[in-house]
């Protein structure tokens, strides 16, 4: 009888003999939800495979309540059928992107040298690695100072790669 069978009947399982050799100490337990540690090696495989499929991939993020991937790329591609052949373990929604990681890059290496060289405003934040960056395959820009004025400079310059938000300074 299991542990846990003895545990609903109200009794008590055997004592297991005494052992004179050593045993393997058992993998540690997850710090976070049940489920994490699997997650967590579909998502280092994903990301692994990423680096093969730059003009492919966008990003991924982990619903670790619903324990599942969502994985951002450009359709069409053949990254799809390498994905397909990873053995994830774990359910994986295919998210449509209209660009990838490079071209996000490509963009965010043209916003960040105006740091520090804009009137009338503040860059602050240039990112690109989150799920509105990921579906909308834009680089989003955080700005301080004249939002109006950062929104009419960065539009001609970069149309419609860019998002501008109002920030606050970063402290510290």
């Amino acid at each position: 009888m299991s542990a846990a069978c003895a545990a609903r009947a109200g009794t008590a399982p055997a004592a297991a003999p005494a052992r004179t050799s050593p045993t393997a100490s058992p993998a540690p337990a997850s710090s976070g939800p049940a489920g994490q540690q699997q997650l967590d090696a579909a998502a280092d495989s994903v990301s692994g495979l990423a680096r093969s499929y730059q003009n492919a991939f966008t990003g991924l993020t982990v619903d670790v309540p619903k324990g599942r991937l969502s994985v951002y790329r450009k359709p069409g591609t053949d990254f799809d059928s390498a994905l397909a052949h990873l053995a994830l373990g774990v359910p994986v929604d295919l998210v449509d992107a209209p660009r990838s990681i490079s071209d996000l890059a490509a963009t965010r290496s043209q916003v960040e040298p105006l740091i520090g060289h804009t009137a009338g405003y503040s860059i602050v934040t240039v990112g690109s690695g989150s799920v509105v960056s990921f579906t909308q395959g834009v680089v989003e820009v955080g700005v301080t100072g004249d939002l109006n004025r950062a929104k009419q400079d960065l539009g001609v310059r970069f149309g419609n790669l860019v998002t501008v938000s109002a920030t606050e300074q970063p402290v510290g």
